[in-house]
């Protein structure tokens, strides 16, 4: 994005005075869980949920507090305070790696629910022996996690509610994400914990080392003193209150942009290409478009402790979280990089809203997986339920933010078209119509493929000659034909043709 551009849409920010939901001005609370303080508003209340009615995990369990979140008295923790403590007291003075990999394994040893006990960290040992740094420089960057997470009886709250059934969004501090965070190298749980990350020697693990062990040293010079939400979108409704109403809408602008790069851009909408289970493979051996995205702004990782499974009508909104570091490479050739310029747009404290979150939203949304060569599910793509389901999903997350937001870009790519096997041109149109409904730009990130990005363009100049409106595009898509054999400009051809008869 260029600065003309941004100042133009902090304008329009300032001019209708938009908040990205929730906005606790006039949210539920009792819907809309707030842990941490904000500034000009009453410290939050503090709910308590019953769980009888319901086989879902409603309650994040703090492994690291002296009494569980249900009163039980927990003695693990205090002997794993006392390990951390200790740690702090002595790693100047041993200059190597095995106090810090046996304080990490007696804390993770003694939870009760293993039944192989850990005896090494391979990659954590993997990552001392390649590293350029001084031992001594990397002892203090894990002293650092340690320092962070011993605030946690100070800066957490007894109970923190997982965003299931009624609850939507859930909003924390940086300084609540940090402890969550620091917490998460002394779990066992490897779904919710780096303990992947640090038995693994694979190189990417040793990357995302880097990347963590960065986001904690710059939050131990000055802890941002922001906050983050996170919320489950979900319209059960999408197609009755949102397609068929908006069928005669216009088409919106889409602008292709070759160089520029989703997480370049701020006081917008950032599409993550995502897992259904947010997060993906951030915290294994996953580097693709949404693990970069989390190791890029760690915070996001909290995200990981609170949703289930995303549903077919659901997508994950995040809100306010800082840019840490830059990357270069991809998947297998991912390398760490410090925090370039041009990455860094969204962290301009110019952009915090009232209660303390940077303006730029990303929102997850997980595409269909068509299995097989892409000439094999080319007509599963077109398929009607399939286009719907799509569809849905881009619906739901565009439209989140409702009428206000009408004009603030959404920014995405070729969003599933990756290993899910989706067609790119197929992909464009769907989220061209979901951003139509939502009278959103849509911003298409090519990642270089210019002939794709003009191709398009094509496709739209041609759409706009046409007047196609929201309705007659989707019924375009549902008249491609379905093809044997994989044709990659297949459904663009096909629309042109079908426009081109029907001009005749």
């Amino acid at each position: 994005m260029t600065s003309s551009e941004l100042t133009h849409i902090s304008e329009v920010f300032d001019e209708r005075n938009l908040i990205f939901q929730p906005d606790y001005s006039s949210v539920d609370p009792k819907r809309h869980y707030r842990y941490c303080s904000i500034s000009g508003m009453e410290d939050p209340e503090h709910f308590h949920r019953f769980s009888e009615d319901t086989e879902k995990e409603l309650l994040l369990k703090q492994y690291w507090r002296p009494v569980d979140e249900n009163g039980t008295p927990n003695p693990h923790y205090l002997e794993n305070r006392t390990r951390l403590e200790n740690f702090l007291k002595e790693y100047k003075n041993t200059g190597g790696i095995e106090l810090l990999e046996t304080t990490i394994l007696e804390i993770l040893n003694s939870d009760e629910r293993i039944v192989e006990k850990f005896e090494s960290l391979p990659g954590l040992r993997k990552f001392f022996k390649v590293t350029t740094e001084r031992i001594e420089d990397l002892m203090e960057k894990f002293a650092n996690v340690v320092r962070i997470a011993l605030r946690v009886e100070d800066v957490l709250p007894v109970r923190i509610y997982r965003l299931v059934d009624d609850v939507i969004s859930a909003t924390f501090s940086q300084e609540q994400c940090a402890v969550l965070l620091a917490w998460m190298f002394f779990d066992s749980r490897r779904n919710r914990s780096f303990l992947n990350i640090l038995n693994s020697t694979h190189p990417i693990s040793i990357e995302k080392i880097k990347f963590l062990l960065h986001y904690f040293e710059k939050v131990t010079e000055e802890m941002p003193q922001g906050v983050i939400s996170f919320m489950r979108i979900k319209n059960s409704n999408f197609w009755e209150n949102e397609f068929e109403k908006n069928r005669e809408k216009k088409l919106s602008k889409a602008i292709v942009f070759d160089e520029l790069l989703i997480e370049q851009t701020a006081l917008c909408t950032q599409i993550d290409f995502a897992n259904k289970h947010i997060g993906g493979g951030v915290l294994r051996l996953g580097g693709v478009q949404e693990e970069i995205r989390f190791l890029m702004c760690p915070e996001m990782i909290v995200s990981m402790l609170l949703f289930d499974r995303m549903e077919p009508d659901e997508a994950i909104s995040i809100v306010g979280a800082q840019v840490y570091s830059s990357y270069s490479g991809y998947s297998g050739k991912l390398k760490w990089q410090p925090l370039s310029p041009s990455d860094a747009l969204q962290n301009n404290p110019d952009y915090r809203d009232r209660f303390g979150r940077l303006q730029t939203e990303a929102m997850a949304i997980n595409a269909i997986k068509f299995f097989g060569r892409q000439f094999k599910n080319m007509s599963q793509q077109l398929e009607e339920q399939n286009l719907k389901k799509e569809l849905l999903k881009c619906g739901v997350a565009f439209t989140a933010q409702d009428t206000p937001f009408e004009g603030i870009p959404v920014v995405s790519g070729w969003w599933g078209c990756g290993a899910y096997g989706g067609n790119k041109p197929l992909k464009f149109l769907i989220q061209l119509i979901a951003s139509s409904i939502a009278n959103r730009p849509l911003y298409l990130c090519t990642f270089g493929e210019s002939q794709m990005g003009n191709k398009c363009k094509q496709m739209m100049r041609r759409l706009e000659i046409d007047q196609v409106t929201v309705g007659e595009l989707y019924d375009l898509l549902l008249k491609v034909p379905k093809l044997e054999l994989y044709e990659e400009m297949h459904v663009f051809d096909s629309i042109e043709e079908m426009l081109c008869r029907r001009s005749q």
